[in-house]
């Protein structure tokens, strides 16, 4: 299901780019947030993140992503 995506600019404490769908009750708040696209899945949003910003270092919202989360 296609829906829009958006990465956390600041990291976790494992030093990782979280990403949420603009629905998540956990996302952080808007000036924390950078917006990847309008995607299919996670692992297509992340795909993207990576392309735009040249990093690596992405995970999925345990909440709203967890086919993506790492851990």
């Amino acid at each position: 299901m296609y829906q829009h995506y958006y990465y956390n600019v600041n990291v976790d404490d494992k030093g990782r780019h979280e990403v949420h769908t603009g629905t998540c009750l956990f996302k952080p708040s808007p000036q924390n947030l950078r917006y990847i696209g309008y995607e299919a899945s996670c692992a297509q949003a992340i795909q993207k993140a990576i392309l735009q910003t040249g990093k690596y270092n992405f995970d999925g919202c345990y909440h709203c992503c967890r086919e993506c989360h790492k851990g």
